[in-house]
């Protein structure tokens, strides 16, 4: 681990308390971004959803790329309108995956004290995040973790050798989560919905650099100058069982 654990322990207790402030204070929190998501939301879901302009092959777990080109089942994208509860679910299944993924990460025996520690808590971010996307799905979440995502997750776990193969798993997997939720912005339509992302997101981004410094990766890679939805997690490959 290229940190101590002194100071391990002290970023991930600035995210836990990012996390509860972002959770307490949601309606309050968007109030400048919402004026911003009008304006880079699409007019037409669809329409954005082609235009989107993900790069394919820009995050990998499990060797299956992740792009995004639709939250929408494979071959419906021109069938349905995609609608708040649908992207709801979804997340709400992506969270549930990365719930199932630290505790798998927590029971393989290669990790310090400290970093099960973490792992622990970050699990617990995502299982409440779960809940929030539930609660806004209109009846749509299904309670479940994302199978086909967990599964990617959960093999390459297996593969893992030690410490810093399972610290650069989980740091993949938020930086997927906060690009999923960066994409969500532009085609959410409820300001409830919009809250809801708009005080995730930094969490997860906040969860990838904690494990970015604990791999010893340099700023400049998990703090870029703009969040992207290029390592968004693509429905299509990953649907809501």
């Amino acid at each position: 681990m290229e940190i101590s654990e002194r100071q391990l322990r002290q970023l991930a207790r600035d995210v836990d308390e990012q996390h509860r402030d972002g959770m307490a204070t949601m309606a309050t929190d968007i109030a400048e971004l919402h004026a911003e998501t009008r304006s880079f939301r699409a007019t037409d879901r669809r329409s954005f959803l082609r235009t989107a302009g993900i790069g394919a092959g820009a995050l990998t777990i499990g060797g299956t790329a992740l792009s995004i080109t639709s939250l929408l089942p494979a071959g419906a994208q021109e069938e349905k309108e995609l609608t708040d509860g649908d992207i709801a679910a979804f997340a709400e299944s992506v969270e549930l995956a990365a719930v199932e993924a630290y505790k798998a990460a927590a029971g393989s025996g290669k990790l310090q004290p400290a970093v099960v520690e973490i792992g622990t808590m970050f699990a617990g971010h995502h299982q409440e995040h779960a809940g929030a996307f539930a609660g806004a799905s209109g009846g749509k979440a299904t309670g479940k973790p994302n199978a086909k995502l967990l599964t990617a997750v959960g093999d390459q776990l297996k593969g893992a050798g030690d410490q810093a193969a399972i610290l650069k798993i989980a740091y993949d997997l938020e930086e997927a989560a906060a690009a999923t939720y960066l994409f969500a912005l532009g085609a959410l339509k409820s300001e409830a919905a919009l809250q809801l992302s708009a005080s995730i997101l930094p969490v997860e981004s906040q969860h990838a650099v904690v494990l970015g410094s604990a791999l010893g990766k340099p700023a400049t890679e998990y703090v870029p100058p703009f969040q992207t939805s290029d390592k968004a997690v693509d429905p299509a490959q990953f649907p809501v069982a």
